[in-house]
């Protein structure tokens, strides 16, 4: 997956992991893996001679690249020769932290009297300054009443003073860590007296040094000042839990035995973050998080290091009970890149393999689960840690998995998967792979001529200005998170394919990640997402034969929303509700349009990227089911010139961390919408002659957009207006307040990424320069005295109109941009030379 893992993590400069290793079978696994990744002889001295050759940096580097790491959480507890200071790993990922493990500090101090005394100094300066601070998170009165101890023995002036921690969070702390475990068990007594703590550390000074705490009562004490630490700065405490080095007692890291902490309200609001899995007491974790809203998850540790039935099953464990958005993902990588290299890839694998079983056993949609990859490998993270400063991900894909387990995306009965991609002037295309040989093809995909993104809609042939042509070659890679069952051919799949030069290399041209791209544009810049649904129009025609002829009408001459119409048609919308939904996209209603023969389905809106790939697959179900019953559902613009056109309209709002901000709170604005909601869609109205270059994208296109047929033929705007191309729809029964705005022009022969990215890179610009809106037209805008100009009247017009502007070139990318007027421009010169030629396009859209 494409999502980035977020680590707890420490790297060593020298040493060889792997003569230390023992020879089991996963040792022998993540051999193979590494020998794969270095290009090297597959044996211990390839790998070790190949890490010699490189050196520790090189190594570093291409080990977190190919495990997409982009944060280090580094636990500061670990003690080891040549270690590198936080900074070094700066110069590797994009973020780094700190954990301070609290018994390493604890006895760090108790070890250096001056250094006890220097922290003890710094803290109370700190513990100063942070007055406001404390207040503003509700600390507990312990703080101010002293977390400390002074003892007198021998002498000398012996203190522990626990305020140091506040020196660590100033130096970029995370979150906090605990090992007790180890040393006293996880029975922890919240309520252990200053008494009982002052008496364990004067046993622990009496044990000499170097120190080691052991000490029960202590270590308890320590731990609640910890959580109450963590609550003022409000950061998380990890736990470790669970198995781990030869002097942990098992049966005290139960994490279980923490419930009487846990259900101490004083520290209910304090984050805890259970660490590996708590393996082999998987359920019992899963339990806990479920129960105790405090409670996270973290996989580390029982992912690697178990075996692939170990890992599966773990992680099963973990997600039986644990709410998902509780469960993070962590390498438990230290001292050699390779371990991070290792965890991040068996992660995913097993992540993916779990996934797949509960999409198969139906506990998750695909889309349900695609989200639960996203937070699993990054946004809880982010969210828990507070990690800023890591961009959103520009895709979600899964990657190759050469499991040893079985496969759960194929299905045994599949003969077929079908690899579906859209080109340029928006007619869908596949590529149909045995099921035995799909494995192969996730990573290495299909081969695919350049010359694919420069077809016309009239023929397969490039066209001309396009800058593409049938040399060169780059690769269809299955995106697996739309991958599904095809329900109208019961031994088939089908899933949409990114063109990319190879494997994790976009190309330019490819439509889905021109989407992704101004996306992250518009998430980065100013935290908003598109969200939109399309209203899709058709025909649906039968064949009926004249003079030895095939003639296509349509199957009823019904009127607008007709009982009769649908009657006609009632059987076939079963069967395309029943698929659509079998494919998760969800359908708001169906009804008879005002064309003989014309329907219109209306689809959910979800975020823009996913609502593209909804209308692919939708049209791909709708055409199927018609042919199944020997009639021909059409998506073209204007199948007949003496009937009624049909559009795609697109229903447009902005979402900011999930909330519709394009509504202005309780109708405060003049039009009813947000401040960046009417920027964003003025943009979009400057830009309108331009963005029709994409979504009216056949000369055919402009048949339809005539005035006085609702299609939106005048450059204006109107609140709920139906002959303006962009209307703001307000909520019903509300007090003016709109939700979203339509833009009528969008058409079924528009590539639906192409054309939602024209209009996000246009609403951007409208953000970038606040642009606004000019007065609305609330009447017929052809009946507006003075007059109110036409959009373009033709596809040359918006071409034009295109090559003028430079933001959709700068966002979406000037060579996709020149292959778009290329084969807009093909599509002029034929269609003006061949005036009859429109009526083939109901085969091809």
């Amino acid at each position: 997956m494409s999502t980035l893992p977020f680590l707890r993590a420490f790297s060593e400069a020298e040493g060889d992991a792997l003569s230390y290793a023992p020879h089991t079978l996963s040792f022998k696994r993540s051999l193979r893996d590494i020998a794969e990744l270095y290009g090297c002889e597959k044996s211990l001295n390839g790998v070790e001679n190949h890490r010699k050759l490189l050196g520790l940096s090189s190594i570093t580097s291409k080990c977190f690249q190919a495990s997409k790491i982009s944060a280090l959480l580094i636990d500061d507890g670990l003690d080891m020769e040549n270690m590198f200071d936080i900074e070094w790993h700066r110069s590797f990922v994009p973020f780094v932290g700190r954990i301070v493990r609290i018994e390493h500090l604890a006895e760090t101090i108790l070890n250096s009297e001056q250094l006890m005394y220097t922290l003890m100094l710094s803290s109370i300066r700190h513990f100063i300054n942070n007055l406001t601070l404390r207040k503003r998170n509700n600390c507990p009165s312990t703080w101010d009443s002293g977390t400390h101890f002074i003892l007198v023995k021998g002498g000398s002036l012996h203190a522990f003073h626990f305020l140091s921690i506040s020196i660590t969070v100033a130096e970029k702390a995370v979150a906090l860590k605990s090992i007790v475990a180890y040393r006293s068990g996880l029975e922890i007594d919240p309520c252990v007296s200053k008494k009982d703590a002052a008496e364990g550390l004067n046993d622990v000074l009496n044990s000499g040094k170097p120190v080691r705490l052991m000490n029960k009562s202590f270590i308890d004490y320590i731990l609640i000042c910890s959580l109450e630490i963590a609550l003022c700065f409000d950061l998380p405490l990890q736990i470790h839990t669970g198995f781990g080095d030869k002097d942990l007692d098992l049966r005290m890291s139960n994490p279980l035995h923490l419930r009487t902490l846990l259900e101490d309200e004083r520290y209910a609001k304090c984050s805890i973050v259970i660490l590996h899995a708590s393996y082999p007491f998987c359920k019992e974790a899963s339990y806990l998080a479920s129960v105790y809203p405090q409670v996270y998850l973290d996989i580390g540790l029982a992912v690697p290091k178990l075996s692939v039935y170990g890992m599966v099953s773990s992680v099963k464990e973990l997600l039986e009970l644990a709410p998902i958005k509780k469960v993070m993902f962590s390498t438990d990588g230290y001292a050699f890149p390779e371990t991070f290299y290792l965890g991040a890839k068996r992660a995913r694998e097993v992540v993916l393999s779990v996934l797949c079983d509960a999409c198969d056993d139906g506990d998750l949609t695909i889309p349900e689960a695609v989200e639960a990859a996203e937070d699993i490998f990054r946004l809880n993270s982010v969210r828990l840690y507070k990690i800023d400063g890591i961009n959103s991900p520009s895709k979600v894909t899964i990657p190759h998995v050469p499991l040893k387990v079985e496969n759960k995306v194929l299905q045994d009965d599949v003969v077929f998967v079908r690899m579906i991609w859209v080109d340029t002037s928006g007619q869908h295309r596949c590529r149909a792979v045995p099921a035995k040989r799909f494995d192969t093809v996730i990573k290495d995909g299909v081969g695919l001529t350049v010359a694919s993104m420069a077809l016309r809609s009239s023929v397969d042939a490039p066209a001309d200005g396009s800058s593409l042509t049938g040399v060169g070659e780059i690769r269809l890679i299955p995106d697996l998170s739309t991958k599904c069952k095809i329900p109208w051919a019961h031994q088939e799949e089908m899933v949409l394919a990114d063109m990319q030069i190879k494997y994790g290399e976009a190309w330019d041209y490819c439509p889905r990640e021109s989407l992704r791209r101004v996306s992250k544009v518009l998430k980065d810049e100013f935290n908003l997402e598109m969200d939109v649904g399309f209203e899709n129009e058709f025909y649906l025609l039968k064949n009926v034969s004249r003079e030895g002829k095939d003639n296509w009408v349509p199957i009823d001459s019904t009127p607008y929303c007709s009982s009769s119409a649908f009657d006609a048609a009632s059987s076939l919308f079963q069967e395309v509700n029943s698929c659509l939904q079998s494919v998760n996209i969800p359908v708001e209603q169906f009804h008879a349009e005002a064309g003989n023969g014309q329907f219109e389905v209306v689809f959910g809106h979800t975020v823009c990227n996913h609502a593209a790939d909804n209308l692919i697959f939708a049209r791909e179900v709708i055409r199927a089911v018609a042919r199944k019953k020997g009639l021909l559902a059409t998506f073209v613009p204007k199948y007949s010139l003496n009937d009624l056109g049909s559009g795609s309209h697109v229903h447009v709002s902005l979402l900011e961390n999930g909330k519709n901000v394009f509504m202005a709170p309780g109708g405060s604005s003049r039009y009813g919408m947000s401040k960046v909601g009417e920027e964003f869609m003025a943009g979009v109205f400057t830009h309108l002659p331009s963005i029709l270059a994409f979504v009216a994208p056949l000369p055919n296109s402009y048949d339809r957009i005539q005035p006085n047929l609702w299609s939106g033929a005048h450059h204006c705007w109107g609140k709920e207006n139906k002959e303006a191309p962009l209307r703001t729809a307000c909520l019903p029964g509300s007090d003016g307040s709109v939700s979203n705005f339509e833009i009528k022009s969008f058409d079924g022969c528009a590539n639906p990424h192409l054309g939602l990215a024209s209009i996000v890179a246009a609403g951007i610009d409208g953000l970038r320069r606040h642009l606004s809106l000019p007065e609305p037209t609330d009447t017929n805008p052809c009946t507006v005295e003075g007059g109110i100009p036409r959009l373009p009247n033709e596809l040359r017009e918006s071409v034009e109109a295109l090559e003028k502007e430079t933001i959709f070139k700068d966002l979406i990318g000037e060579k996709l941009i020149t292959a778009v007027i290329g084969v807009r421009k093909a599509e002029i010169e034929y269609y003006s030379k061949n005036k009859e030629a429109y009526r083939q396009l109901i085969h091809r859209y």
